[in-house]
């Protein structure tokens, strides 16, 4: 595999950042660092973009807050993180400079301070990360995100250039098209020949990719196929491979695998002739036709509670666990289009306040909330 070059831009002066950049290096040694200190405002913005003519896999990784402490010199730049993610990418649209994938990284406490509380920045970063988070607890998908960025830069970069991106990066024939939400392929083209290549790649990752719906993660595959991918061992794997057809292999799938839903269904609806829908039978049904159809030792997966439902086919947001969403409450989703799913939160984990930060009831279940309080 190439390597891929990430510029590290950070004020912080102790080893603590060359220390992370190592162990990120280590776990993956394709993926290479080049750490810089911040300079004057011009002078950093030709020093970014000469980095990024060295390598055609490149990306940007910035501190949060760039204005904390002095370089050797005792100078402070006057300038933050998304100041500087804002000019790169007014510069990556004007085309004065290369598109590439410009991440974000601080420790918690600083994102709660500087950055979650201004939504105008948000659209700046492909992704973002928590040095005392992310990057401590779960280095190889970090490095994983990272080369994918870079590389699904790359290709829609080259795609653009010659003429075709199109919907065809998406690694659909035209004849599948028509499985995917029709109000998405108009928001996606109109994307595609009106907007910057960074905007195309947002639209990507923030509108498809990310949020699950027409493209659905691993975790939410098994929910809906009624497995237990813990105690299914090697064969859920097995089961992984015959329906990787069904799997997206558009930019930036490496970094985040998903799967097409539409495909998935189709696949499953022709096991057989006349195959019950998935969503009417639970989960023991599901999988002892798949194990019927596959050869496999698939087991099924168990519900959050005793009395509920094992029609799965969304996943708790608090546990990580299948749920029927009848066992469920919406959580407020501030972005939702047509072509996502809602999301919900257990009734068990609300009542018991699992997660408490990672979710909040949407008021079109408070009423419900309320009820299950009081029995």
């Amino acid at each position: 595999m190439p390597n891929t070059s990430f510029l590290c831009i950070d004020d912080q002066q102790d080893q603590s950042i060359d220390n992370l950049l190592r162990q990120l290096s280590k776990t993956t040694p394709t993926l290479i660092f080049e750490r810089k200190t911040p300079s004057e405002f011009g002078e950093q913005i030709n020093q970014i973009a000469e980095a990024s003519k060295k390598n055609e896999r490149f990306g940007l990784l910035i501190d949060l807050r760039l204005d904390m402490e002095a370089n050797a010199e005792g100078e402070r730049v006057q300038y933050r993180g998304p100041t500087l993610a804002q000019e790169l990418r007014t510069r990556m649209a004007e085309e004065g400079i290369r598109p590439f994938p410009i991440v974000l990284w601080s420790i918690n406490n600083r994102f709660l301070e500087s950055y979650f509380g201004d939504d105008t920045s948000h659209d700046l970063f492909d992704a973002v990360y928590g040095k005392d988070k992310e990057i401590a607890s779960d280095k190889h998908q970090v490095c994983r995100e990272m080369i994918s960025l870079a590389e699904g830069y790359r290709q829609i970069s080259s795609a653009k250039h010659d003429g075709k991106l199109n919907c065809s990066i998406l690694g659909l024939a035209e004849n599948e098209l028509d499985g995917v939400n029709s109000a998405f392929i108009v928001q996606f083209m109109n994307t595609v020949e009106r907007s910057a290549t960074h905007e195309v790649s947002l639209h990507l990752l923030g509108e498809l990719l990310r949020p699950a719906g027409l493209l659905v993660d691993e975790s939410m595959v098994a929910a809906r196929l009624g497995v237990d991918v813990s105690s299914s061992g090697s064969d859920w794997h097995k089961l992984l491979e015959m329906i990787k057809q069904t799997k997206y292999n558009g930019p930036f799938g490496d970094g985040w695998p998903r799967w097409w839903w539409f495909k998935i269904e189709d696949w499953w609806s022709g096991l057989q002739t006349r195959m019950p829908n998935l969503r009417r039978i639970g989960a023991k049904e599901r999988v002892d036709l798949l194990n019927k159809f596959s050869n496999l030792s698939l087991k099924p997966a168990v519900p959050i509670e005793a009395g509920y439902s094992d029609k799965f086919f969304t996943i708790c947001i608090a546990t990580g666990k299948p749920l029927d969403p009848a066992d469920g409450l919406r959580i407020v989703m501030p972005v939702m289009k047509g072509w996502h799913d809602v999301l919900f939160v257990s009734a068990y984990a609300a009542l018991n306040r699992i997660a408490k930060e990672c979710w909040q009831i949407d008021p079109l279940d408070y009423d419900r909330l309320d009820q299950l309080k009081k029995s």
